[in-house]
């Protein structure tokens, strides 16, 4: 089988040409699934009467369903009760007049928020569940508590995990082809529909999606402070004199 350079290099441009519709599908599901994975996990961690409950089975269900085939139920109802849903609401939108790569973004956002979730609720048991006791008979609030206490502990435990979510997304990001959205590898496919050169398309969007990943840990990465890198920290000193405080309270 001869690979040729040339259609490898065709096939690196289509894809590009449709890299900004892959960056949505990665960028909307990441944000919503850092924001709604903490609040899912607060809600678990804190013992929130039924909504706690009800989290865990959400979370349960939707964890033991493969995301291509939540992708596709949940395609299929937006096909059939779109229309219906919007007559409903008095709107004019029609199917044909939304994206179908929303559909993509929801089942995307909504397997992110349960990983993200299991993540953030095994950093926030790696804290002495002491030092929010301790905060709270200092005077803090428990938004306070978490914010000054437990966030600066819980994140650089929870950035290595989150590393593995950020790079499964951008791969997961490629099951939308099964519901018609154009991306990465739909385009680093479109050549090889004249040039039959389907190994070098395959190996361009494979060298996109590698890219992205390399790029997306080099960013988060970033956010990982080392125990060697929080002495020089002013921000940490600070939450290391607090630390102290509290300590001090424990103690008596």
């Amino acid at each position: 089988m001869t690979f040729h350079l040339a259609y490898f290099w065709e096939s690196l441009l289509s894809g590009l040409t449709c890299l900004p519709k892959t960056l949505l599908l990665v960028g909307v599901p990441l944000v919503l699934g850092l924001a709604g994975g903490l609040l899912l996990a607060a809600l678990r961690v804190y013992h929130v009467p039924v909504l706690g409950r009800l989290t865990a089975l959400f979370i349960s269900i939707y964890q033991g369903v493969p995301i291509v085939v939540a992708l596709l139920i949940f395609h299929l109802i937006f096909l059939s009760c779109f229309n219906g849903a919007a007559e409903a609401v008095g709107s004019a939108l029609t199917v044909a007049d939304v994206d179908v790569v929303w559909v993509g973004i929801f089942a995307l956002t909504l397997q992110e928020v349960t990983l993200m979730a299991e993540s953030f609720r095994g950093a926030f048991y790696s804290v002495p569940a002491g030092q929010r006791e301790a905060a709270l008979a200092c005077g803090l609030t428990e938004r306070q508590a978490l914010r000054r206490i437990l966030l600066p502990q819980l994140v650089p435990v929870a950035v290595p995990m989150l590393m593995n979510h950020v790079v499964g997304l951008i791969k997961n990001s490629s099951v939308v082809i099964a519901i018609g959205v154009a991306e990465v590898l739909t385009g680093a496919s479109a050549p090889a529909a004249k040039t039959y050169s389907f190994l070098e398309s395959y190996v361009a969007a494979g060298v996109i999606y590698w890219a992205m990943a390399a790029a997306a840990e080099r960013v988060v990465s970033q956010w990982e402070i080392r125990p060697e890198a929080r002495e020089g920290s002013r921000f940490w000193r600070g939450v290391n004199g607090l630390q102290r405080k509290i300590f001090a309270l424990q103690a008596k």
